[in-house]
């Protein structure tokens, strides 16, 4: 299967609430091509409902490289940041991310 096809299976397995199976053929979609952003927000987004925070935080980071100009990752972060507490750096991530779609109205 090609990383597209993978992640599609992905994001079908994911709707189904096969969260492991998901995350399964989403990182095998980031194997194949290792700059699929979407696959790797997908992934976060499945890390964090299984509790996996540290490897949500991984996920997002590596969103954030493939694609610098992406807030998402950056809201993602600011919204778990905030639930954890830890308001400084949340209110960095939120900045960050404030600064990317202030970038993508342009």
């Amino acid at each position: 299967m090609t990383a597209e096809e993978l992640y599609k299976l992905g994001v079908a397995l994911a709707s189904q609430g096969d969260v492991a199976r998901a995350i399964d053929a989403l990182e095998q979609a980031v194997e194949i091509d290792g700059d699929h952003g979407g696959a790797c927000k997908l992934l976060a987004k499945l890390c964090l409902q299984i509790n996996e925070r540290r490897a949500f935080a991984n996920w997002c980071h590596e969103a954030s490289r493939i694609d610098p100009n992406d807030p998402e990752p950056y809201q993602m972060l600011a919204e778990e940041l905030e639930r954890a507490g830890r308001r400084d750096e949340a209110a960095e991530a939120r900045q960050a991310a404030e600064r990317r779609m202030a970038l993508r109205t342009r």
